[in-house]
C-alpha cells in the first residue's frame, strides 16, 4: 500500500459519534470490544515485525468513537425549562443579517443566547431559526423580545423555530470590520460590469451571493456548479500556493515562510469568515504547511482526517452539516482516487485533460450520497461543465484576490483586474445558463432511504475499486478490480443514460393539474392544449418555478393569475418575466397593488372565461371589503371547470384567505363540492376547515415547503380532510403533483422528489 488509511478509520469514528450520539450502553459496549481488541494487539506475535494485524482499522474506529464521547464528559447539554411551544423573554442573535421571506418576514439563522424566568435571566445558547415582522438592523449584535418558541424536530441544523412577537431591543452594536468594509469596496466597484460578472466574483472570492438574480442561481444548481461560488479548499490552496511560490521568489527561509504562510491563511479565513469547508481547509494548509518544514509532506490523507476528526472534536454538530461533509468527501476523494484515475484516463485523454477529468470524477463520487441526500437528483451535464470552468478557476482566484487588497490602496488598479477577470466570470455564467436548457439537465433519483443507499453503495464500490487497482500488488486482485470497473461502468450507463437521455420525464400529456413544488409558496399550472396552460402564482423568489415548467414542457402561458401580494405567491414574477416564456393575460384580484406587476387585469367576483372544455369563475374576494382587509383575504378565489367525457370535474382554490373572510363570502355566494381543493395558506390553522366540509373534495392539495417555519400544514386542516375521506398530497411529500382528469375520476403521480 502507498497510501496510510488508518486516518480515516478515526475520521469515521469520531464522525459517527459525533453524528450518532450513542448513550452510554453503547459506549460501553464500544469500551469493552476495545479492550478486547487491545489485548489482543499485546498478544500479537508474527514473524514479519512491520505488519500491522487485520484489527488495526477498526481498533483506531474505537479508539476515536471513545475520544469522541470523552470529549463531551462534563459538557452539560443546554435546554429550556420547557421541551414543547412555550412563549418567553429571549435574547437572541442572527448569524447573518436577516432576510425578507416569503411570508414578509424577516428571517434567518441564528442562536439563542439566554431566556428569562422568575429567577432572573440564563444564558443558554441553542441553535434557532428567528422571524420577527419588523427589519431588523444588521449592526446589531443580539436583540431581547418576547418570542413564541417551538421545538424544530428533524430540521437537521438548528433546534428551535422562534417567531419574535414583540418589537425588537438591541442589546449591542457590531459595526461593519475591516473584512466587511473591504467586501463592500470590491462589490461597489462591480456595478459597471456585467450581471453574471457581478453575481459570481464575490461568490467565487468570499462566499457572497446576495448579487446573484435568481435565473443565475437556478442555472448554476441546475448544472451542478453551485459550488463554485462556496469558498472551498480549493479556494485557500489557490491562496496558499500563490504566497509560498511568492515568499520562496523573495528567499525566505523555510521557518520564517512556515510562519508567514500560516500568518496569510489566517488572514484569509478570517476575512472569508467561518465556514465549515473555510475552517477545514484553513486547518489542514497550516498542518501542511508544518509538515513541509519538518519533512513529512506526503501525508495528505492523514492531514485531512487530523483536521477533520479535530473540527469534530472541538464542534460535534459539524458531523451532520452539509457543507463540511461535502468539503472533506471531496477533498478525501481528490487525494484517494485521482492519481489512479489520472492514470486511467491518461490511455485516453491528453495529461492535463486526463488530471482535471480525474479531479473533477474523484469529487462528484465521493460526494454523490450528500448530493443525493440533498437533492434527490443529479445534474447529467456537471461533469462536464465542471471541466469547461475548470482552467478559468485559478485566474479568477488569484487574481480576485489581489483585486481586493488593491480596492482601497489603487482602485484604478483593482477596477482593472475585475474587468479582466469578469469575462472568465461572465463565460462561467453563460455555460451554467447553456447547461440547463440542454434535454435531461436535472434529472430524478430514487429519493428517500433508498436512492441514498444506492448513492452510497456506488461510491463505496467505486472507491474502493479504484484504491486497488492502484494500490494492490497483486496481479489478480488488480485485474479483478479492474474488471470490477468495468462491469460498475456499463452498471452505471444501463442506469443513467436511458434514465436520463430516452426516458421522458414523467410529464406525460395526460396532466390536467401540476402543483410544482416551490417550497413554502404557490404555484399550480393548468394545461390547456399542447405546450400551453394556464399559471396561478409563481412561489416565492429563488423558486424553481422555470425548472418546473420545462420539466412539464410548457412553452407558453396564456393566462398568469396572482391571487394576492405575498411573496410566496408573487415572488417569482421577476423571474418568470425574464425568462422568454411568452405570457398572455396577466389577472389579479381588486387588491393586487397595481405598480407590483405591469399591466394586470383586475378581476371581479363573477367574472370568467374558458371554454366549453376548460373554463374558470371568480367567486372572490368580495370588493367591498378588499380596502381594509389583510394581502391573505385579498385573494383570487377561482373555481375551474374541466370537461371530462359526459360529466364536469371542478377544481377550487383561494389563494391564502383565511376563515373568517372565507366563511362570511360562503354565506354570501355558497359553492357547490368540487372534486379538487387546494389549500387555503398552505393548510395554515387559520385557513379553517369550513371550506373542507363545504366543497367536499375527493382529492386536497396541499402546497407546502418541507420543515417550513411556521408550522404548516396545520394537523387539524389534514385530519379534517383525511376525515371526509380526501387524498391527501403535499410537496413536501411528494414534491410535484400532477392529476390527470378522467371520466372515471381524478387519476395523481408525482414528478421527481420533494425540495430541501
Amino acid at each position: 500500500m502507498r497510501t496510510d488509511f488508518r486516518g480515516l478509520w478515526f475520521l469515521a469514528g469520531v464522525w459517527l459519534t459525533a453524528y450518532l450520539r450513542p448513550g452510554w450502553p453503547v459506549m460501553l459496549a464500544v469500551l469493552v470490544l476495545f479492550a478486547l481488541l487491545f489485548a489482543l494487539l499485546l498478544r500479537h506475535q508474527h514473524e514479519h515485525s512491520y505488519a500491522a494485524p487485520w484489527f488495526t482499522g477498526p481498533l483506531l474506529l474505537l479508539l476515536a468513537s471513545l475520544a469522541a464521547a470523552g470529549s463531551a464528559l462534563g459538557a452539560t447539554e443546554c435546554t429550556l425549562p420547557d421541551q414543547g411551544e412555550q412563549q418567553r423573554r429571549i435574547q437572541v442573535a442572527f448569524d447573518e443579517p436577516a432576510e425578507l421571506d416569503a411570508q414578509g418576514q424577516f428571517s434567518g439563522a441564528g442562536r439563542i443566547l439566554s431566556y428569562q424566568d422568575p429567577a432572573g435571566w440564563h444564558s443558554c445558547q441553542l441553535d434557532a431559526y428567528i422571524s420577527s415582522r419588523e427589519q431588523l438592523p444588521p449592526e446589531a449584535s443580539g436583540f431581547t423580545a418576547i418570542a413564541t418558541l417551538r421545538p424544530a424536530q428533524d430540521s437537521g441544523s438548528f433546534q428551535w423555530w422562534v417567531r419574535l412577537d414583540t418589537a425588537a431591543q438591541a442589546t449591542g452594536w457590531q459595526r461593519p470590520g475591516p473584512a466587511q468594509n473591504l467586501k463592500a469596496r470590491f462589490s461597489a466597484q462591480l456595478e459597471p460590469l456585467s450581471q453574471n460578472a457581478r453575481g459570481l466574483l464575490p461568490g467565487m472570492l468570499y462566499g457572497d451571493r446576495s448579487a446573484q438574480s435568481e435565473e443565475l442561481q437556478e442555472a448554476m444548481k441546475g448544472s451542478g456548479l453551485s459550488h463554485l461560488t462556496a469558498v472551498s479548499g480549493s479556494n485557500i490552496a489557490l491562496v496558499g500556493s500563490m504566497a509560498m511560490l511568492l515568499l520562496r521568489l523573495l528567499g525566505i527561509p523555510r521557518v520564517l515562510s512556515t510562519v508567514l504562510l500560516l500568518l496569510v491563511l489566517a488572514g484569509f479565513v478570517g476575512f472569508v469568515g467561518t465556514d465549515p469547508s473555510v475552517l477545514r481547509a484553513g486547518l489542514m494548509g497550516a498542518v501542511a504547511s508544518i509538515s513541509l518544514l519538518t519533512g513529512r509532506g506526503q501525508g495528505s490523507l492523514g492531514i485531512l482526517s487530523f483536521c477533520a476528526s479535530a473540527l469534530l472534536l472541538f464542534d460535534a454538530g459539524l458531523a451532520a452539516d452539509p457543507a463540511f461533509a461535502l468539503s472533506v468527501l471531496a477533498t478525501a476523494g481528490i487525494i484517494m482516487l485521482a492519481p489512479a484515475l489520472t492514470d486511467l484516463f491518461a490511455n485516453l485523454l491528453p495529461s492535463s485533460l486526463a488530471e482535471m477529468t480525474a479531479i473533477c470524477c474523484s469529487a462528484q463520487f465521493t460526494c454523490l450520497p450528500v448530493v443525493i441526500a440533498l437533492n434527490s437528483g443529479f445534474s447529467l451535464y456537471s461533469l462536464p461543465a465542471n471541466l469547461l470552468v475548470a482552467p478559468l478557476l485559478p485566474m479568477i482566484t488569484l487574481l480576485g484576490v489581489a483585486a481586493v487588497l488593491l480596492c482601497t490602496a489603487a482602485p484604478p488598479a483593482a477596477f482593472a483586474i475585475s474587468w479582466l477577470i469578469s469575462w472568465p466570470a461572465e463565460l462561467i455564467g453563460r455555460i451554467a445558463q447553456w447547461a440547463v436548457q440542454l434535454p435531461g439537465a436535472a434529472r430524478p433519483w430514487p429519493h428517500g432511504a433508498s436512492g441514498v443507499a444506492l448513492a452510497v453503495g456506488i461510491s463505496m464500490v467505486f472507491t474502493i475499486l479504484v484504491i486497488a487497482h492502484r494500490e494492490v500488488q497483486a496481479f489478480k486482485l488488480r485485474r479483478t478490480a479492474q474488471l470490477g470497473l468495468g462491469v460498475l461502468a456499463v452498471f452505471l450507463g444501463a442506469l443513467v443514460v436511458p434514465a436520463t437521455l430516452w426516458w421522458p420525464a414523467p410529464d406525460s400529456g395526460a396532466w390536467n393539474i401540476a402543483m410544482c413544488d416551490v417550497g413554502q409558496g404557490d404555484a399550480l399550472v393548468i394545461r390547456t392544449s399542447g405546450a400551453d396552460a394556464w399559471l396561478i402564482d409563481t412561489g416565492p423568489p429563488g423558486a424553481p418555478l422555470l425548472q418546473c415548467l420545462r420539466q412539464l414542457q410548457v412553452e407558453s402561458l396564456s393566462k398568469v393569475f396572482i391571487t394576492h401580494s405575498d411573496n410566496d405567491h408573487r415572488g417569482g414574477l421577476e423571474a418568470l418575466e425574464g425568462s422568454g416564456i411568452p405570457i398572455g393575460q396577466r389577472l389579479v384580484s381588486a387588491g393586487f397593488p397595481a405598480e407590483l406587476w405591469k399591466d394586470p387585469q383586475v378581476l371581479n367576483p363573477g367574472d370568467g372565461g374558458g371554454d366549453a372544455a376548460l373554463g374558470y369563475t371568480v367567486i372572490g374576494p368580495d370588493p367591498q371589503g378588499i380596502k381594509y382587509a389583510e394581502p391573505n383575504d385579498t385573494s383570487l378565489v377561482l373555481r375551474f371547470s374541466f370537461a371530462a367525457g359526459d360529466r364536469t370535474v371542478d377544481f377550487f382554490t383561494a389563494g391564502d384567505m383565511e376563515q373568517q373572510a372565507m366563511h362570511r363570502l360562503l354565506a354570501e355566494h355558497p359553492q357547490a363540492p368540487a372534486a379538487i381543493l387546494k389549500a387555503s395558506h398552505h393548510g395554515a390553522r387559520n385557513g379553517g376547515v369550513e371550506l373542507i366540509q363545504k366543497i367536499h373534495p375527493a382529492v386536497f392539495l396541499v402546497s407546502v415547503g418541507a420543515d417550513n417555519t411556521y408550522g404548516h400544514p396545520n394537523a387539524a386542516v389534514i385530519d379534517a380532510a383525511r376525515g371526509i375521506g380526501a387524498q391527501v398530497l403535499r410537496t413536501d411529500q411528494q414534491g410535484t403533483v400532477l392529476l390527470s382528469i378522467a371520466a372515471d375520476g381524478v387519476h395523481t403521480s408525482s414528478l421527481g422528489a420533494p425540495i430541501r
